[in-house]
């Protein structure tokens, strides 16, 4: 088998091959050519980690940009005895660049040949706004020689037209914007059978667009009235945490039954940057839980969400939550995708693997030919239809769209030509604003798309009224605005050039900047809006806002992506300073997402963090090089190199006492946290905490870091009381200020404060938090650690001996000797002194690999009590000086007096 390259036509070698001399081809030849234009160069094949391909993709669109351009010239210079014909061009040619005012005149100059003077004012005004709208400036005296000899009154040109009639002559009332529901009652009956069996009740519709999905879906809710939550995910938003159900709540039906809960649901979604009072996630998911079963307590309640192949991870952990702990005869649950895109949503994907033969998967093809011709009897009973059917090959929202124009005529063979071609009837004011709300996506923020586009009131009111009418549009529950389908967005966005859109996804985003700093969730709208208008240095911000309001949000793998995605953007930026700030904000996401997660890009994370800190220093940015060091240190402890993360933490308290007094207060906390951690330089730790705590009294500041470094200050000097007080002052900051990493830190130390007080209930209960958050976040070495702690607090011997043998695979060293130590303690008091004796060994080499004197030593002292001295005899000498020594904490040195103690008296 061998493939025939003469059998197949490929339209970018066509083009290319008559590009060299385009006067040289034919009029034929050229619109044969001009036919291939369909859009960008490789149009939505974004491939975001191939920056190479990004750069090359951007000039190969240029360059196809200026080719068409100049086909389009040929064109019409060659049609000059046909102004019906040349007009086609002039239109298409004002698209590709609106701001080239020789367009928008031959244009006028056309309409006029053609007899058409109101038409040729509105194309002056549409000029006019766009020129004064975009670039600040008024068109040239060209453009008023131009209009000379159009009769119509200046005024009139700044008030929109009447709406044209469409050109088959259809009215806005004989098609319907969503298809009736015809055919598919064997589909319908199998969505229907999925909630009847015995297991979750989940259905998935799957088919290409426009094949029926969302009617369907429309007909399965319709049968719950009230009883559902409805959304679809967005493909811009894909890195929104939460979208499609924070949409969902928008869109709710309001209930006495379910308004308190809602409003407070919808708030505990919306992950705030302040300090005030929200939900966890645990209680999130629980409040979802119950608002569900409050809404199923007479009848069952429908999940309804749509394009799922655009939902991120957040939203599809809440939704395993709900079908795995939910009912399945009180709630139901139905997910329309696209196929074939959804297989690349990871997250998706894992929640359907998870869900395996209880997901009832119904994959939409074409309508019969039946059931077809019924639908567009229904829609146009005028249309020709087996013409109608025999296009559409039974895909739905063609037979909707070609009943339009009954068949008739001369008619593109392809859908989106279809849709351009009722787009193109419109006024000019109509489909300004179209393409306004193209950019957005398919739903649209109504009174942002009309301030971005900058037309008037009475412009915009005319055009939505319009737009409706024709079926273009229509509103939601949110009170926004909608294309009818994607790929009627789709058409109204992709009949515009890249240089337009460009221009106008960048003013979107320069609006919505201004907002994202209160409002973080809309970063990542920004980025999208950046990305596609080549605005680096809000992009990398925008990254930078999103990066933090994912981690809050439990979303590190969305973190992550969006911090890399944000370095891709520093990278162009000229100004250093910006490039240094910009890319220690964004290490600092990626190593806080990674962090008890994974080490695989640790030494990749530490190099760049070098390289940052050496600039930082030669700009004299002290708040770069503390965060820098800071990072650092946390890495290295991560790696079991205490020496160089204590190294780290004093270079960062040095750099700390330059920066202002709030930023000042949390790094010297922060260093003198980070040694005590260590269990390095205590005397300088001890200072700096004493610092912190003395300048944050005096600046009013309230960190967790401060309560956290002068809790771990009292558990090194043995005052445990105090020290679970100060932890817990911590982790209360630091869920109200939603910093999961700390959050995470805290209850790891508050566990094992508990369990050496013997307090095995608090233990428990920190420990089950820590389980949950690490559920959220992601697999590392948490899980495994609360798993061990909850084992130790049971003195369950099974589960710890399951629990320690995953937490040395999750390679956390530093926690693992301490919890062997521990475990080895407990094992000596209760007489199993074989098992005592294993665990502190174990204890002892770990410790030894990572350099822990502290878990050292206590495995020392333990196995010296159990008459085993590990092949070293220790001295009277050392163990004095062990007992004694400020070096280890109060519990080591009260370990060793007691070792000491046990000595002496045999």
């Amino acid at each position: 088998m061998e493939l025939n390259k003469a059998a197949i036509d490929v339209d970018a070698a066509i083009i290319n091959a008559a590009s060299g001399n385009v006067e040289s081809n034919t009029t034929e030849a050229l619109l044969a050519i001009e036919k291939l234009f369909r859009g960008e160069f490789l149009n939505g094949l974004e491939l975001s980690s191939c920056y190479g391909f990004y750069e090359w993709c951007q000039s190969e669109r240029s360059r196809y940009g200026r080719l068409h351009a100049q086909v389009l010239e040929t064109l019409i210079s060659r049609h000059g005895d046909q102004p019906g014909a040349a007009l086609e061009f002039a239109h298409k040619l004002v698209g590709m660049d609106p701001f080239q005012e020789s367009s928008h005149i031959r244009v006028i100059e056309l309409l006029l040949a053609l007899g058409r003077p109101e038409d040729a004012a509105v194309q002056a005004a549409h000029c006019r706004k766009i020129f004064e709208l975009e670039l600040g400036v008024e068109p040239s005296q060209a453009l008023d020689l131009a209009c000379r000899t159009v009769p119509i009154p200046a005024t009139s040109l700044q008030m929109p037209l009447e709406r044209r009639p469409a050109n088959s002559g259809s009215s806005s009332s004989s098609v319907r914007s969503r298809a009736p529901f015809v055919g598919r009652d064997a589909e319908y009956q199998l969505v229907r059978s999925a909630f009847d069996g015995s297991g979750p009740a989940v259905a998935l519709i799957v088919g290409p667009p426009g094949i029926g999905k969302s009617t369907l879906l429309d007909k399965i809710g319709n049968d719950y009235g009230p009883r559902r939550l409805s959304a679809r995910a967005v493909e811009v938003e894909r890195s929104r945490p939460f979208g499609i159900w924070l949409d969902a709540l928008e869109g709710m039906v309001e209930t006495e039954v379910v308004s308190d809960i809602r409003h407070k649901l919808r708030e505990g979604l919306i992950v705030r940057s302040t300090g005030s009072e929200t939900l966890t996630v645990e209680q999130l998911f629980e409040d979802f839980r119950l608002l569900l079963l409050k809404l199923s307590q007479v009848h069952p309640v429908l999940i309804a969400l749509d394009d799922a192949q655009w939902m991120e991870r957040s939203s599809c952990a809440l939704l395993s939550y709900l079908i795995r702990h939910l009912d399945s005869r009180q709630v139901h649950f139905c997910i329309a995708a696209r196929a074939g895109e959804i297989d690349d949503n990871e997250g998706v994907q894992s929640l359907l693997s998870g869900l395996g033969n209880d997901v009832q998967r119904i994959a939409l093809t074409g309508l019969s030919e039946t059931d077809a011709s019924s639908l567009v009897k229904e829609l146009r009973p005028t249309a020709n239809v087996q013409e109608v059917v025999r296009k559409a090959q039974g895909n739905p929202l063609y037979l909707m769209e070609l009943s339009r124009t009954g068949g008739q005529g001369s008619m593109s063979t392809t859908l989106l030509d279809v849709l351009a071609n009722r787009l193109e009837r419109l006024s000019q004011p109509a489909i300004a604003f179209a393409s306004w709300a193209s950019i957005f996506g398919r739903t649209t923020p109504m009174n942002t798309a009309i301030k971005a586009s900058g037309l008037d009131l009475s412009f915009v009111l005319s055009a939505i009224e319009e737009l409706e009418n024709y079926e273009i549009i229509r509103p939601n529950n949110a009170g926004n605005i909608e294309f009818t389908h994607d790929l009627v967005r789709d058409s109204a966005y992709e009949r515009m050039s890249n240089i337009r859109r460009r221009l106008m996804h960048g003013r979107v985003a320069e609006m919505l900047a201004l907002e994202m700093t209160q409002n973080p969730s809309i970063a990542v709208s920004v980025l999208h809006h950046c990305v596609m208008a080549d605005n680096h240095s809000v992009a990398a911000e925008a990254s930078a806002i999103a990066g933090q309001h994912a981690l809050k949000a439990y979303a590190n793998s969305d973190a992550a992506e969006l911090a890399r995605r944000g370095l891709f953007h520093v990278e162009k930026l000229n100004v250093d300073s910006e490039q240094i700030r910009l890319t220690m904000a964004l290490l600092g996401i990626q190593v806080l997402a990674v962090s008890g997660i994974s080490s695989s890009r640790t030494p990749e994370f530490i190099a760049a963090l070098q390289a940052q800190i050496t600039k930082a220093n030669q700009h004299m940015m002290a708040d770069e090089v503390a965060q820098g060091e800071y990072l650092l240190s946390v890495l290295f402890q991560e790696l079991g190199d205490l020496q160089e993360a204590s190294f780290a933490t004093a270079r960062a308290a040095d750099a700390s006492r330059q920066m202002d007094a709030q930023k000042k207060v949390r790094q010297l906390a922060n260093s003198a946290r980070c040694l005590l951690e260590l269990g390095r330089d205590i005397p300088k730790a001890t200072i700096l905490s004493r610092d912190a705590d003395q300048l944050a009294e005096e600046e009013g500041v309230a960190d967790s870091e401060v309560f956290w470094s002068r809790g771990l200050l009292a558990y090194w000097n043995g005052d445990s009381d105090r020290a679970a007080d100060e932890i817990a002052k911590a982790l209360e900051l630091a869920e109200e200020n939603e910093d999961r990493w700390r959050q995470c830190k805290c209850l790891t130390w508050a566990t094992m404060i508990a369990l050496e007080q013997n307090h095995s209930e608090t233990a428990i209960s920190h420990a089950t938090c820590l389980g949950e958050l690490a559920a959220k976040i992601g697999e590392g070495a948490m899980a495994p650690l609360a798993r061990t702690f909850i084992a130790m607090a049971q003195r369950d011997d099974d589960e710890l001996d399951d629990a320690l043998e995953a937490l040395e695979i999750a390679d956390d060293k530093a926690h693992l000797a301490y919890v062997l130590n521990l475990a080895a303690d407990h094992h000596r008091t209760t007489g199993d002194t074989g098992r005592a004796l294993t665990f502190a060994r174990k204890a002892f080499g770990t410790a030894s690999e990572i350099g822990n004197e502290n878990e050292k030593v206590f495995a020392r002292s333990l196995a010296m009590m159990l008459g085993d001295d590990m092949g070293a005899p220790i001295s009277e000498t050392e163990l004095d000086k062990w007992s004694k020594s400020y070096t280890l904490n109060a519990r080591v040195r009260q370990f060793a007096r007691s070792a000491q103690q046990e000595r002496k008296t045999f």
